[in-house]
């Protein structure tokens, strides 16, 4: 049997995932809510329920040498021990959700796809920009977009989606305001308002993710824990892990490599440090090897960079706010060696760095010039 378990997450209140920015930032009290929430955060959460069914003292924990078992497991601070997440994901109706291919555009029930076209002279040099196969005006990237199991694997392979989710679908936001209590006067301290925007889940709709590498007592049957900011209560419940779809059947060399979770490349990379600039046939390319694939990068297209900080609990402090390539961007590749070989080694694998928090899950489907 796998150790890999489905933590699935389901809403006693409304949701508050925080967003990277302060309170204040250029004179903008209010915060909204990111979704799905930061893979740190549920990687939180599923820790603190882990050490909370086993009777963890958190004081005792932080200190040296205590529980030293647990943290072979769980970890301690930004060490997640042998725990691997994979995630995390919008859950409708149990079944999972991806984000949209940033390649598919769409105006209305109409879509079309970006490939690379004709080589053109840029910044970057002569290259291969992404462009419409077919004109559509006033189309658009499908941003906060999500398809099923079924219609991700149709849009790998250039098809259209038959149904397509949309954030208002699966949640409705609840502008909240907030103030800072003087306890002691049992009064409002002056001038320290806030505003933030939680979600309000549709009761169809939960959060999952994939737990694994530990074993399997350490998986509570179920719980409540709080979770992301405010501490908001969320029902927690386990079963067995969610398959990703099985890659399209085609025989093409030309792959095309999704990203199903933001991906960290770091040095604001927006690919992986295994591929170097080249050149082939005056056109200017990045080659370089993947999981023992070798692979040819000719374009990609890539969705606004996902900002993620938080607060680090265990030294008391913000941690670093940094840039990701976020889910849904796409890489336009070729292959040079057997490509159902390469499909093989490459779906449903991880890529980047912080790997064990589920960055950087790739999903293989094929492209046309």
């Amino acid at each position: 049997m796998s150790d890999k378990k489905q933590w699935r997450f389901e809403p006693l209140d409304s949701w508050f995932f925080r967003e990277a920015r302060a309170f204040g930032t250029s004179g903008n009290n209010e915060l909204s809510s990111l979704f799905p929430p930061s893979a740190r955060t549920v990687a939180g959460a599923v820790r603190t329920l882990i050490g909370e069914t086993q009777g963890v003292d958190w004081q005792q924990f932080a200190q040296d040498g205590e529980y030293a078992d647990l943290k072979r497991w769980i970890g301690f601070g930004d060490d997640l021990g042998t725990l691997k997440i994979t995630g995390p994901y919008p859950l409708w109706k149990g079944e999972r959700l991806y984000p949209a291919p940033l390649h598919l555009l769409g105006k209305g029930e109409k879509y079309v796809f970006l490939k690379p076209g004709e080589p053109v002279e840029c910044d970057l040099g002569k290259v291969r920009l992404p462009q419409l196969a077919i004109v559509l005006p006033g189309a658009k990237p499908l941003e906060s977009v999500w398809l099923d199991g079924a219609d991700l694997k149709r849009v790998l392979c250039s098809e259209n989606p038959k149904t397509v989710y949309r954030s208002s679908d699966l949640y409705d936001v609840e502008p909240r305001l907030g103030i800072a209590r003087n306890n002691a006067q049992r009064t409002a301290a002056d001038g320290l308002l806030y505003q933030t925007r939680h979600l309000r889940p549709r009761p169809e709709l939960s959060i999952g993710v994939t737990v694994s590498s530990i074993p399997s007592e350490l998986h509570p049957a179920h719980g409540i824990t709080r979770f992301g900011g405010e501490g908001r209560a969320s029902s927690v419940t386990i079963g067995e892990a969610a398959l990703l779809p099985a890659a399209s059947k085609q025989q093409s060399q030309n792959l095309l490599l999704m990203l199903l979770t933001h991906a960290d490349f770091g040095d604001q990379r927006w690919l992986p440090a295994e591929f170097k600039s080249s050149e082939q046939n005056g056109i200017r390319v990045w080659c370089g090897q993947l999981h023992g694939v070798d692979l040819i990068l000719h374009s990609a297209v890539l969705g606004k960079a996902a900002r993620e900080g938080g607060w680090d609990l265990l030294n008391q402090k913000p941690r670093p706010v940094k840039s990701q390539i976020p889910a849904g961007s796409v890489y336009f590749c070729t292959v040079t060696g057997d490509p159902k070989a390469a499909v093989d080694a490459l779906h449903g694998q991880h890529i980047g760095n912080e790997t064990a928090l589920g960055r950087g899950q790739l999903a293989v489907g094929f492209w046309k010039f």
